[in-house]
């Protein structure tokens, strides 16, 4: 008996010995009369890449829709938080008025740095709400302000905290300053700041002086209280201006320090 080794090729389609342009089905003894044509691979290769990439493409697509399925963004946040910026900038008005000079344009120009803010953060939350696939809010309501923009922003998105904090925040950054002020439950601080204001107008009225610096709170309630302001003479020089209060009804009397 001779030992040889028997090499058997399973069943399977292979390249037709007779036509390299189409496979035969070998049964694993002998070629059968099935052929077809060759198939082709890089076809096939490239199909299934497409498949693939189709595939991964709508898992991208649904991956995000869940990402951004909130509708809070950071400029949202920012419009709602502008009251502060709004509170600081009437600040800042009002300490011109009194100090530099007493021009209601110090109010104008802080409103329209808000104003212009708010409508570039605005336009910014639109164009990351429509790419993130919301119906943003019409640009009308970004020109309307801040306000109205968050107001239709809850309609269309129904998410109504950020106008509810806006509002919140002006009401009590501004609101309430100016009822406190207008209602004379600040005496002190109005006393001092119609004392500043009159000695603005008088000394640098009659060409006494340049600029007048008064604290802006102070004692000023108290009957014989005394306090100091900064007068800034036409010739750059300084001295110093005493006030006393010598009235319950906010009468005052002012003398210069002797050097």
């Amino acid at each position: 008996m001779t030992d040889q080794a028997t090499r058997v090729v399973p069943a399977g389609w292979y390249q037709d010995p007779s036509d390299a342009e189409k496979v035969r089905w070998w049964n694993g003894i002998a070629w059968t009369d099935h052929t077809q044509d060759k198939p082709d691979l890089d076809a096939i290769a490239e199909a299934e890449t497409a498949e693939l990439e189709e595939k991964f493409a709508e898992s991208a697509a649904v991956r995000s829709r869940v990402r951004v399925r909130s509708t809070s963004t950071s400029e949202s946040w920012l419009l709602a938080f502008s009251p502060i910026l709004l509170a600081l900038g009437l600040l800042a008005a009002g300490w011109a008025w009194l100090y530099v000079s007493p021009q209601l344009l110090w109010v104008g120009v802080a409103v329209a740095v808000v104003y212009a803010f708010g409508v570039v953060v605005a336009l910014l939350d639109r164009r990351k709400l429509r790419r993130w696939g919301h119906t943003a809010p019409g640009v009308i309501l970004v020109i309307l302000g801040a306000f109205v923009y968050l107001l239709g922003r809850a309609v269309r998105l129904k998410s109504w905290a950020l106008p509810i904090v806006w509002l919140g925040l002006l009401v009590a950054l501004v609101g309430g300053p100016a009822a406190a002020w207008f209602g004379g439950a600040l005496p002190s601080v109005q006393l001092a700041v119609g004392i500043q204001a009159e000695l603005r107008d008088e000394l640098v009225g009659n060409g006494t002086a340049s600029a007048v610096s008064c604290p802006p709170v102070a004692d000023t309630t108290t009957v014989g209280s005394l306090y100091t302001c900064d007068v800034t003479l036409v010739d750059g020089s300084h001295k110093t201006l005493w006030v006393s209060i010598d009235s319950e009804q906010g009468d005052y009397s002012t003398s210069f320090a002797i050097n």
